[in-house]
């Protein structure tokens, strides 16, 4: 399911509606539940800065177990 999210999410990235950076953020959300998964997306995360800043932009927008999520595959994180 997460890697579909992520798929949809970079797919629709182009578009001017948000869809895809939501989609990225909900599929990034239920990645970050496995440990591996976790560093991978840290790392990648680490990687695209724009798209880093991006999902940081729209995380205190979203519901707690998205924001909690997100905040621990952060790159800039401790």
């Amino acid at each position: 399911m997460a890697i579909i999210l992520l798929v949809l999410g970079f797919l629709t990235l182009p578009l001017p509606l948000p869809t895809g950076i939501v989609l990225i953020a909900l599929g990034f959300s239920l990645a970050a539940f496995h440990p591996g998964m976790r560093r991978w997306i840290r790392r990648t995360r680490g990687r695209y800065p724009v798209a880093n800043s991006k999902i940081r932009l729209i995380t205190p927008r979203l519901p707690g177990f998205i924001r909690r999520a997100l905040q621990r595959t952060d790159s800039r994180a401790p």
